[in-house]
């Protein structure tokens, strides 16, 4: 699944805004230039909280309309400054060595799928399901791995449009 699927499927635009609002103004910026999106704005923008808003409506409407890379950016923002916990979490559960979450094992063909929708399914308990959901995926994404697209508690999670 790829990263804009990702979050139009578990976040939806409502949540995905939320998500990108609560990013510092740092990694909402690196969103938009991953994307190729403009992060400058007309000088009438002076508002802080106004800006951030624009950008997220920006980067909400690149995702939505297919952008890889803003999607992908911003999984990787939010997930590793928002989310470490549950990345950590998942990792130490398949026993992947890791750094505060980070590694470059690609773990999911090393594990056994049994083990690794075990420790999926505790994290879809245990965090926001949509969340979860939207991490196993986007590490099965890079990891070029399909063990989590037909498994039916994350198939329950995918929604059906707003």
């Amino acid at each position: 699944m790829e990263p804009s699927v990702i979050c139009q499927s578990f976040l939806g635009p409502e949540k995905l805004t939320q998500l990108l609002e609560s990013l510092s103004t740092p990694q909402v910026k690196t969103v938009l230039k991953k994307g190729g999106l403009k992060v400058k704005l007309p000088g009438s923008y002076t508002a802080q909280q106004k800006r951030r808003r624009i950008w997220a409506e920006k980067v909400t409407s690149a995702i939505n309309g297919g952008n890889q890379d803003a999607a992908s950016e911003f999984l990787q923002q939010w997930l590793l400054n928002k989310r470490r916990g549950m990345l950590m979490d998942y990792l130490d559960q398949l026993g992947v060595k890791h750094n505060a979450g980070e590694t470059d094992e690609g773990f999911l063909s090393s594990v056994a799928s049994e083990q690794a929708r075990s420790a999926a399914a505790r994290l879809l308990k245990e965090y926001p399901a949509d969340e979860a959901a939207s991490y196993l995926s986007y590490i099965a994404y890079q990891q070029k791995s399909a063990i989590f697209e037909q498994w039916a508690p994350m198939q329950a999670l995918i929604r059906s449009g707003d």
